[in-house]
């Protein structure tokens, strides 16, 4: 009886270990993809367009990477745990410095200031998400996604309203 609890023990632990292994490598990916949007936004405002064209093209490259850092808000919020709220408003401050300003207009100016900015923003971003993968082992990130499991088996599998 003791090796089969010990068995079932180590196999929930074992598929715990490898989902706790998927949520790094998401986190891994995000943070690519942070970097992409910050490389993309100090090429669009360190960078003045020789024409209309050029213009359009280095917008659309910040707008689309933007796109691939939203794909994952969600999931990233929720592995973030209790730095969910500091991350959900460190990525709106980072898009708004991103897209903000004149960005997108036909005759906007160079602005080294906000090309530092976010870069400093993304550099914060990414801290925060390296701060949050090391705790994925932890026991409270544990209670954590027990409680997310049995909500959503609750929201999913319990009684219609």
């Amino acid at each position: 009886m003791i090796a089969l609890v010990s068995f079932l023990a180590g196999v929930i632990f074992q598929q715990y270990r490898a989902a706790r292994s998927e949520e790094s490598a998401l986190i891994n990916e995000h943070i690519k993809d942070i970097e992409k949007l910050s490389e993309a936004a100090q090429s669009y405002w360190l960078k003045t367009p020789k024409d209309l064209e050029e213009e359009t093209f280095l917008a659309a490259k910040v707008r689309v990477t933007h796109a691939g850092t939203t794909a994952l808000y969600e999931v990233i919020s929720r592995i973030c745990g209790p730095r969910h709220a500091e991350y959900q408003t460190g990525m709106q401050e980072l898009y708004k410095s991103a897209t903000g300003g004149s960005f997108e207009s036909a005759r906007r100016a160079l602005d080294p200031e906000r090309a530092m900015a976010t870069a400093d923003l993304a550099a914060d971003a990414i801290h925060l998400l390296r701060v949050s993968r090391v705790n994925l082992l932890s026991l409270g990130h544990m209670f954590r996604v027990t409680k997310w499991f049995f909500k959503d088996l609750w929201r999913d599998h319990g009684p219609k309203e």
